[in-house]
């Protein structure tokens, strides 16, 4: 086949990994008049974070793009979300907090290898007719009101095509969106992440059957096949199992609490953070680190200005990124990519789209912005406190299981393209979010000053349930009580330490500790 096929393409894809792969086989399946390249630069996909999903982009998955057959062979299950809390008095899983689910999850989603399924829904994609250049990159996009010229180089070969869309799809690399300069880093939140994957790391599921007997005995569900969490101030830990028998180990954290960043010798950095870090030691004994796998991000969160205009849009990474706690991530790129071939498939037909453009690029702006104020700012000042982030766990899950799933689920019976808080009406979810998130960040900085910090964190569970009946409401009245208790606890300590003088724990609290590499200096009961 020549390269290009042709001269001139309905739609040119700029990557071809998720986002660029499902955008071209949903226009292909829907749209089969419309011509599409697919254009990406590796030879084959590497692992990447983005390796769980939610339950929206889990039904994106299942329901949109049919994946369940290679869900289900080649993917694993996923269990939830799973926190765990360790203070001085914690070495085991069984001494920890811990929350999370303890039945089985009744909504479908999964622990992802992200190589596998980005080939995969590429493969699809041009079995349903998109045509796909790669390796070759795009050298330059000149736009046009819905008419531009790409020019691609692949090897020695360079030509150039016109179309009447471009999407990109490029990611991080955020090819269009840099070129326009759409692109502003979130200075607000200044989150970092290492991580890599590892060989034979033990199971906690085999751990608790091994352990104490009522530590097992209340949990049906499969621990590991959650996302596990290892939490405190200023970073979480992620566990992710993978199907093909490795598992995905990374520290995300906040750049002003932890100077990981600053460390030379990053991957010796990280492995001292997580040997010192309780419980998850115990996962840790024989596995062994993919050190060809290692990887650094210095700063996580950025968004454009403009996801879409006169023929030429945003998808997924290349448009934002904003923290992966939650795994917001594939939730971003399934509604990007489900709300672009709308708004495309329209403009093929005819229809006029400008108040639709309008509205896309208000709802996605507004989401980004109202979930990272009402979410993700200052919350790792309060992550190592166990009843703290489980309130906001509870709370946040509740609301997205109300006011998205279940309506997408029972109502709308299908996958809809509204990202998360992007509503007009979600100003009042938005403004409640945002008002705990805040007073939990206070309560946290009020139990460090008073010497009390990481002192809950052995020996509670505090369940939740990932379900489409009354469970989002149970886990949003947990979520208050534990709020409410936390404010009413912290009028005892606002009297502390107002008539207390400083105290030796207090004053332990202020003295820095030996701690791991990068680590701000911990409270006693935080160690």
């Amino acid at each position: 086949m020549t390269f290009p096929a042709r001269q001139r393409y309905d739609v040119v894809v700029l990557g071809g990994a998720f986002s660029g792969a499902a955008t071209a086989l949903l226009l292909r399946r829907e749209a089969p008049e419309l011509s599409v390249l697919v254009v990406e630069k590796s030879r084959a996909f590497d692992a990447k974070v983005g390796e769980a999903t939610t339950e929206m982009s889990g039904m994106f998955l299942t329901r949109r793009l049919a994946l369940w057959r290679h869900l289900e062979l080649d993917q694993l299950p996923k269990e939830g979300l799973r926190y765990w809390f360790a203070n001085d008095r914690v070495e085991h899983h069984w001494q920890a907090s811990e929350a999370g689910g303890f039945v089985r999850s009744a909504v479908p989603s999964f622990q992802l290898r992200r190589d596998a399924l980005d080939q995969h829904v590429l493969d699809l994609a041009v079995a349903e007719g998109a045509e796909l250049a790669r390796p070759a990159r795009a050298r330059a996009v000149e736009l046009g009101r819905f008419d531009h010229r790409v020019t691609i180089e692949r090897g020695s070969e360079i030509a150039t095509v016109g179309c009447r869309w471009v999407i990109d799809a490029t990611g991080r690399a955020c090819f269009l969106g840099r070129r326009l300069g759409l692109i502003e880093r979130n200075e607000a939140h200044p989150t970092a992440a290492i991580w890599a994957r590892w060989r034979n790391v033990r199971s906690i599921d085999d751990l608790a059957a091994r352990g104490p007997v009522e530590f097992a005995r209340r949990n049906l569900s499969s621990r590991r096949l959650a996302t596990n969490h290892y939490m405190r101030r200023g970073s979480w830990t992620w566990f992710i199992p993978l199907g093909h028998g490795e598992t995905s180990i990374g520290v995300v954290f906040d750049r002003r609490l932890l100077d990981l960043h600053e460390q030379r010798d990053k991957p010796a950095a990280y492995l001292e953070f997580l040997r010192q870090l309780s419980p998850c030691q115990e996962l840790l004994e024989g596995a062994e680190m993919r050190r060809e796998d290692f990887r650094f991000y210095s700063h996580l969160p950025y968004v454009a200005r403009q996801y879409m205009g006169e023929g030429w849009a945003l998808v997924g990474d290349a448009a934002a990124f904003l923290d992966p706690y939650y795994s917001p991530g594939l939730d971003h790129c399934s509604f990007t990519v489900e709300a672009t071939v709308e708004i495309v498939r329209a403009e093929a037909r005819g229809e006029p789209i400008a108040a639709r453009v309008e509205e896309h690029n208000a709802a996605f702006q507004r989401s980004y912005r109202r979930f990272f104020e009402a979410v993700y700012q200052d919350k790792y000042y309060y992550m190592g406190e166990a009843d703290l982030l489980s309130a906001s766990f509870l709370l946040d899950t509740a609301q997205y299981y109300i006011f998205v799933v279940i309506p997408a689920y029972r109502f709308h019976g299908r996958f809809h393209w509204e990202p998360v808080l992007g509503p007009k009406p979600a100003f009042f979810n938005y403004h409640l979010m945002r008002l705990y998130n805040r007073r939990l960040k206070a309560l946290a900085e009020l139990r460090r000053v008073t010497g009390e910090a990481g002192r809950r964190n052995a020996g509670r569970r505090i369940p939740a349930y990932f379900a489409l009946d009354l469970a989002p409401y149970r886990m949003a009245l947990r979520g208050l009580r534990l709020w409410l208790a936390a404010e009413l606890d912290g009028l005892r300590l606002q009297v502390k330490r107002r008539f207390s003088r400083r105290s030796p724990a207090t004053t332990a609290a202020a003295a820095p500790a030996a701690t791991a590499p990068g680590a701000a200096p911990l409270s006693a009961d935080e160690r």
